[in-house]
Formats: structure tokens, sequence, C-alpha cells
């Protein structure tokens, strides 16, 4: 029997990325994973602002969300990095530290709620590979990706799992639905995200620029990401990067569209067409 989910997809992939939630919902029915949406959920909160300057209250914000999957009696599944790394560490904290969790339970008291820790916390990735299997994604491909290069934004966050497991996990994906993967030499660095919040201007020299050169000299079909705050980091840095007369016009997507394309979706079907960075030539490819 399949397992179901409680769903928590966080604020970048609901509000400005409606194509990744659309690919998930697809992929998703496609492997029988079985996700319910958590009704109520609030930011995660984002770690890179509210952890710094106020742990115990970012707990809070973070349990208060874990207790709605908790009455669901289902554990929580994300997609987004910064949900993942912010909900996991959170739940994590609140297990073993039994004065953080009664100062974030007297908070909680005041909107009637309590947290237990017996949701847990996955990350997609997770349940692709450790639950789903690459076998039965394999099995579910219609369209191998044959002959498609991809360079990887794996997120800074993936790289500090237990034995940079996430990352593993992502390549086994992309393998599994035929991709071929580019090294491009710049994998490692930050999207620019964090820097951002002080600096956009200074984010995009420093980190973002650089990674956008080395994966024009790939000659990558396409930028693939499962980070929605990396995808806006550095959808956003093209656009403002054509202020110095640099147009990149690198394809921007996120893993489970692949999957999806994969899986015999049309580029329609998923909103591929709807990119602000255009995938016209990604299309055109698929289709041949």
């Amino acid at each position: 029997m399949a397992k179901t989910y409680a769903l928590f997809l966080g604020c970048f992939i609901p509000a400005v990325q409606p194509f990744a939630e659309v690919s998930l919902r697809k992929v998703a029915s496609k492997l029988r994973i079985k996700l319910e949406d958590i009704q109520g959920a609030t930011c995660c909160p984002v770690p890179e602002i509210i952890r710094l300057s106020d742990y115990p209250a970012w707990c809070s914000i973070a349990a208060r969300n874990l207790t709605l999957a908790e009455d669901m009696n289902k554990d929580t599944m994300v997609v987004c990095t910064g949900c993942w790394e912010t909900l996991s560490e959170a739940h994590e904290a609140l297990l073993h530290d039994p004065e953080l969790l009664e100062e974030v339970n007297t908070k909680l008291g005041a909107v009637d709620r309590e947290f237990t820790g017996k949701s847990k916390v996955v990350h997609l990735l997770e349940v692709l590979v450790e639950k789903v299997g690459v076998e039965k994604i394999q099995k579910a491909v219609k369209r191998p990706l044959t002959g498609l290069k991809v360079a990887v934004q794996y997120g800074c966050k993936y790289y500090r799992t237990e034995d940079e497991k996430f990352v593993k996990h992502f390549d086994e994906v992309l393998k599994a639905i035929g991709a071929t993967i580019v090294e491009y030499g710049a994998e490692r660095v930050c999207c620019g995200y964090p820097k951002s919040l002080d600096s956009l201007d200074e984010a995009i020299e420093e980190r973002t620029k650089w990674k956008f050169e080395k994966i024009k000299e790939s000659q990558a079909d396409c930028l693939v990401t499962c980070c929605p705050g990396c995808y806006d980091m550095m959808e956003k840095s093209q656009f403002l990067l054509r202020r110095q007369k640099l147009r990149y016009n690198i394809c921007q997507v996120h893993l489970v569209e692949l999957i999806a394309l994969a899986f015999g979706f049309s580029p329609q079907e998923i909103g591929l067409d709807t990119h602000r960075i255009k995938c016209d030539a990604l299309i055109q490819k698929l289709s041949r």
C-alpha cells in the first residue's frame, strides 16, 4: 500500500513556481506517492533570517507547522531545500533539547497546539530514492532523456547532508530518467541567495555570474535544480545581468519537471512553456 505524506510546499513553489507544483503532482501520481496538502501552514520560516535573530521563535513557527502534519498522522514531505533544513533541524532540536521543547510548547499553547515530534520530516529526494526506488522510476520512464545534457545546481544545503547523500540521490534520479550530467566545475559554489539578503548586486557578481559563465562553457542544454531558492536567485540574476549586456539565456528547470517529461508528460502539460527564461530550445530538442 502506498504511503501518504503530508505535503509542505513552502512559499516559493506555490507563489512563483507553479510549474514545479504541477510536475510534482503528476510525478507523484505516476509513482503512486500519495500527497495530502497541509491546511493552514505558514512560511517554514526561512532559516537564513529568523534562525539567526531569534532561534526559539524560529523553532516555534516550524513546530507549529509540524503539529499540523501531526494532526494528520502523517510524515511531512518537503520539496524546498530551505523548508527541509528548517523543519528537519527544528524537529531534531526539539526532540533533543527538553528546555527548548518546553519553551516552544509554552508558546504553542497560546494557539492550542503542542509539538510531539511524531511527524518525521522527509525530502522529496529521500522519498524518490529510498522509498520508491530508482528501479521503479526507470520503469515509469516513457521518453528517456537520452542525449540531454544537464548542468546541476545542487544547492549548498545538499552538500551538508550526511555523506552528501542528497547530491548522490539527485544524480541517481537524473541517471534513471536518462539525462547526462555535465560537470562545469562550480557545482559547490552557492547560488548567491544567502548573500543576496545582504547585497543582491554583490551576490550576483561574486557567485551567480561566475556560475553562469561556467555553465555556458559546459554547453549544457539546461540548468536543473531541486531548490526553489536557487531557482529564484539564478532566474532573477539572468534578468539583472542584462544591464551589463550579458544574455546567458540558460534554460532553468526543476528536477520534477525533467522527471515529468521523462514520464511522458508534454512540456505544455507541466508549464515548461511558461517559464520566464524561455525553454524553447529545450522543448525543440525533446520533440526531436
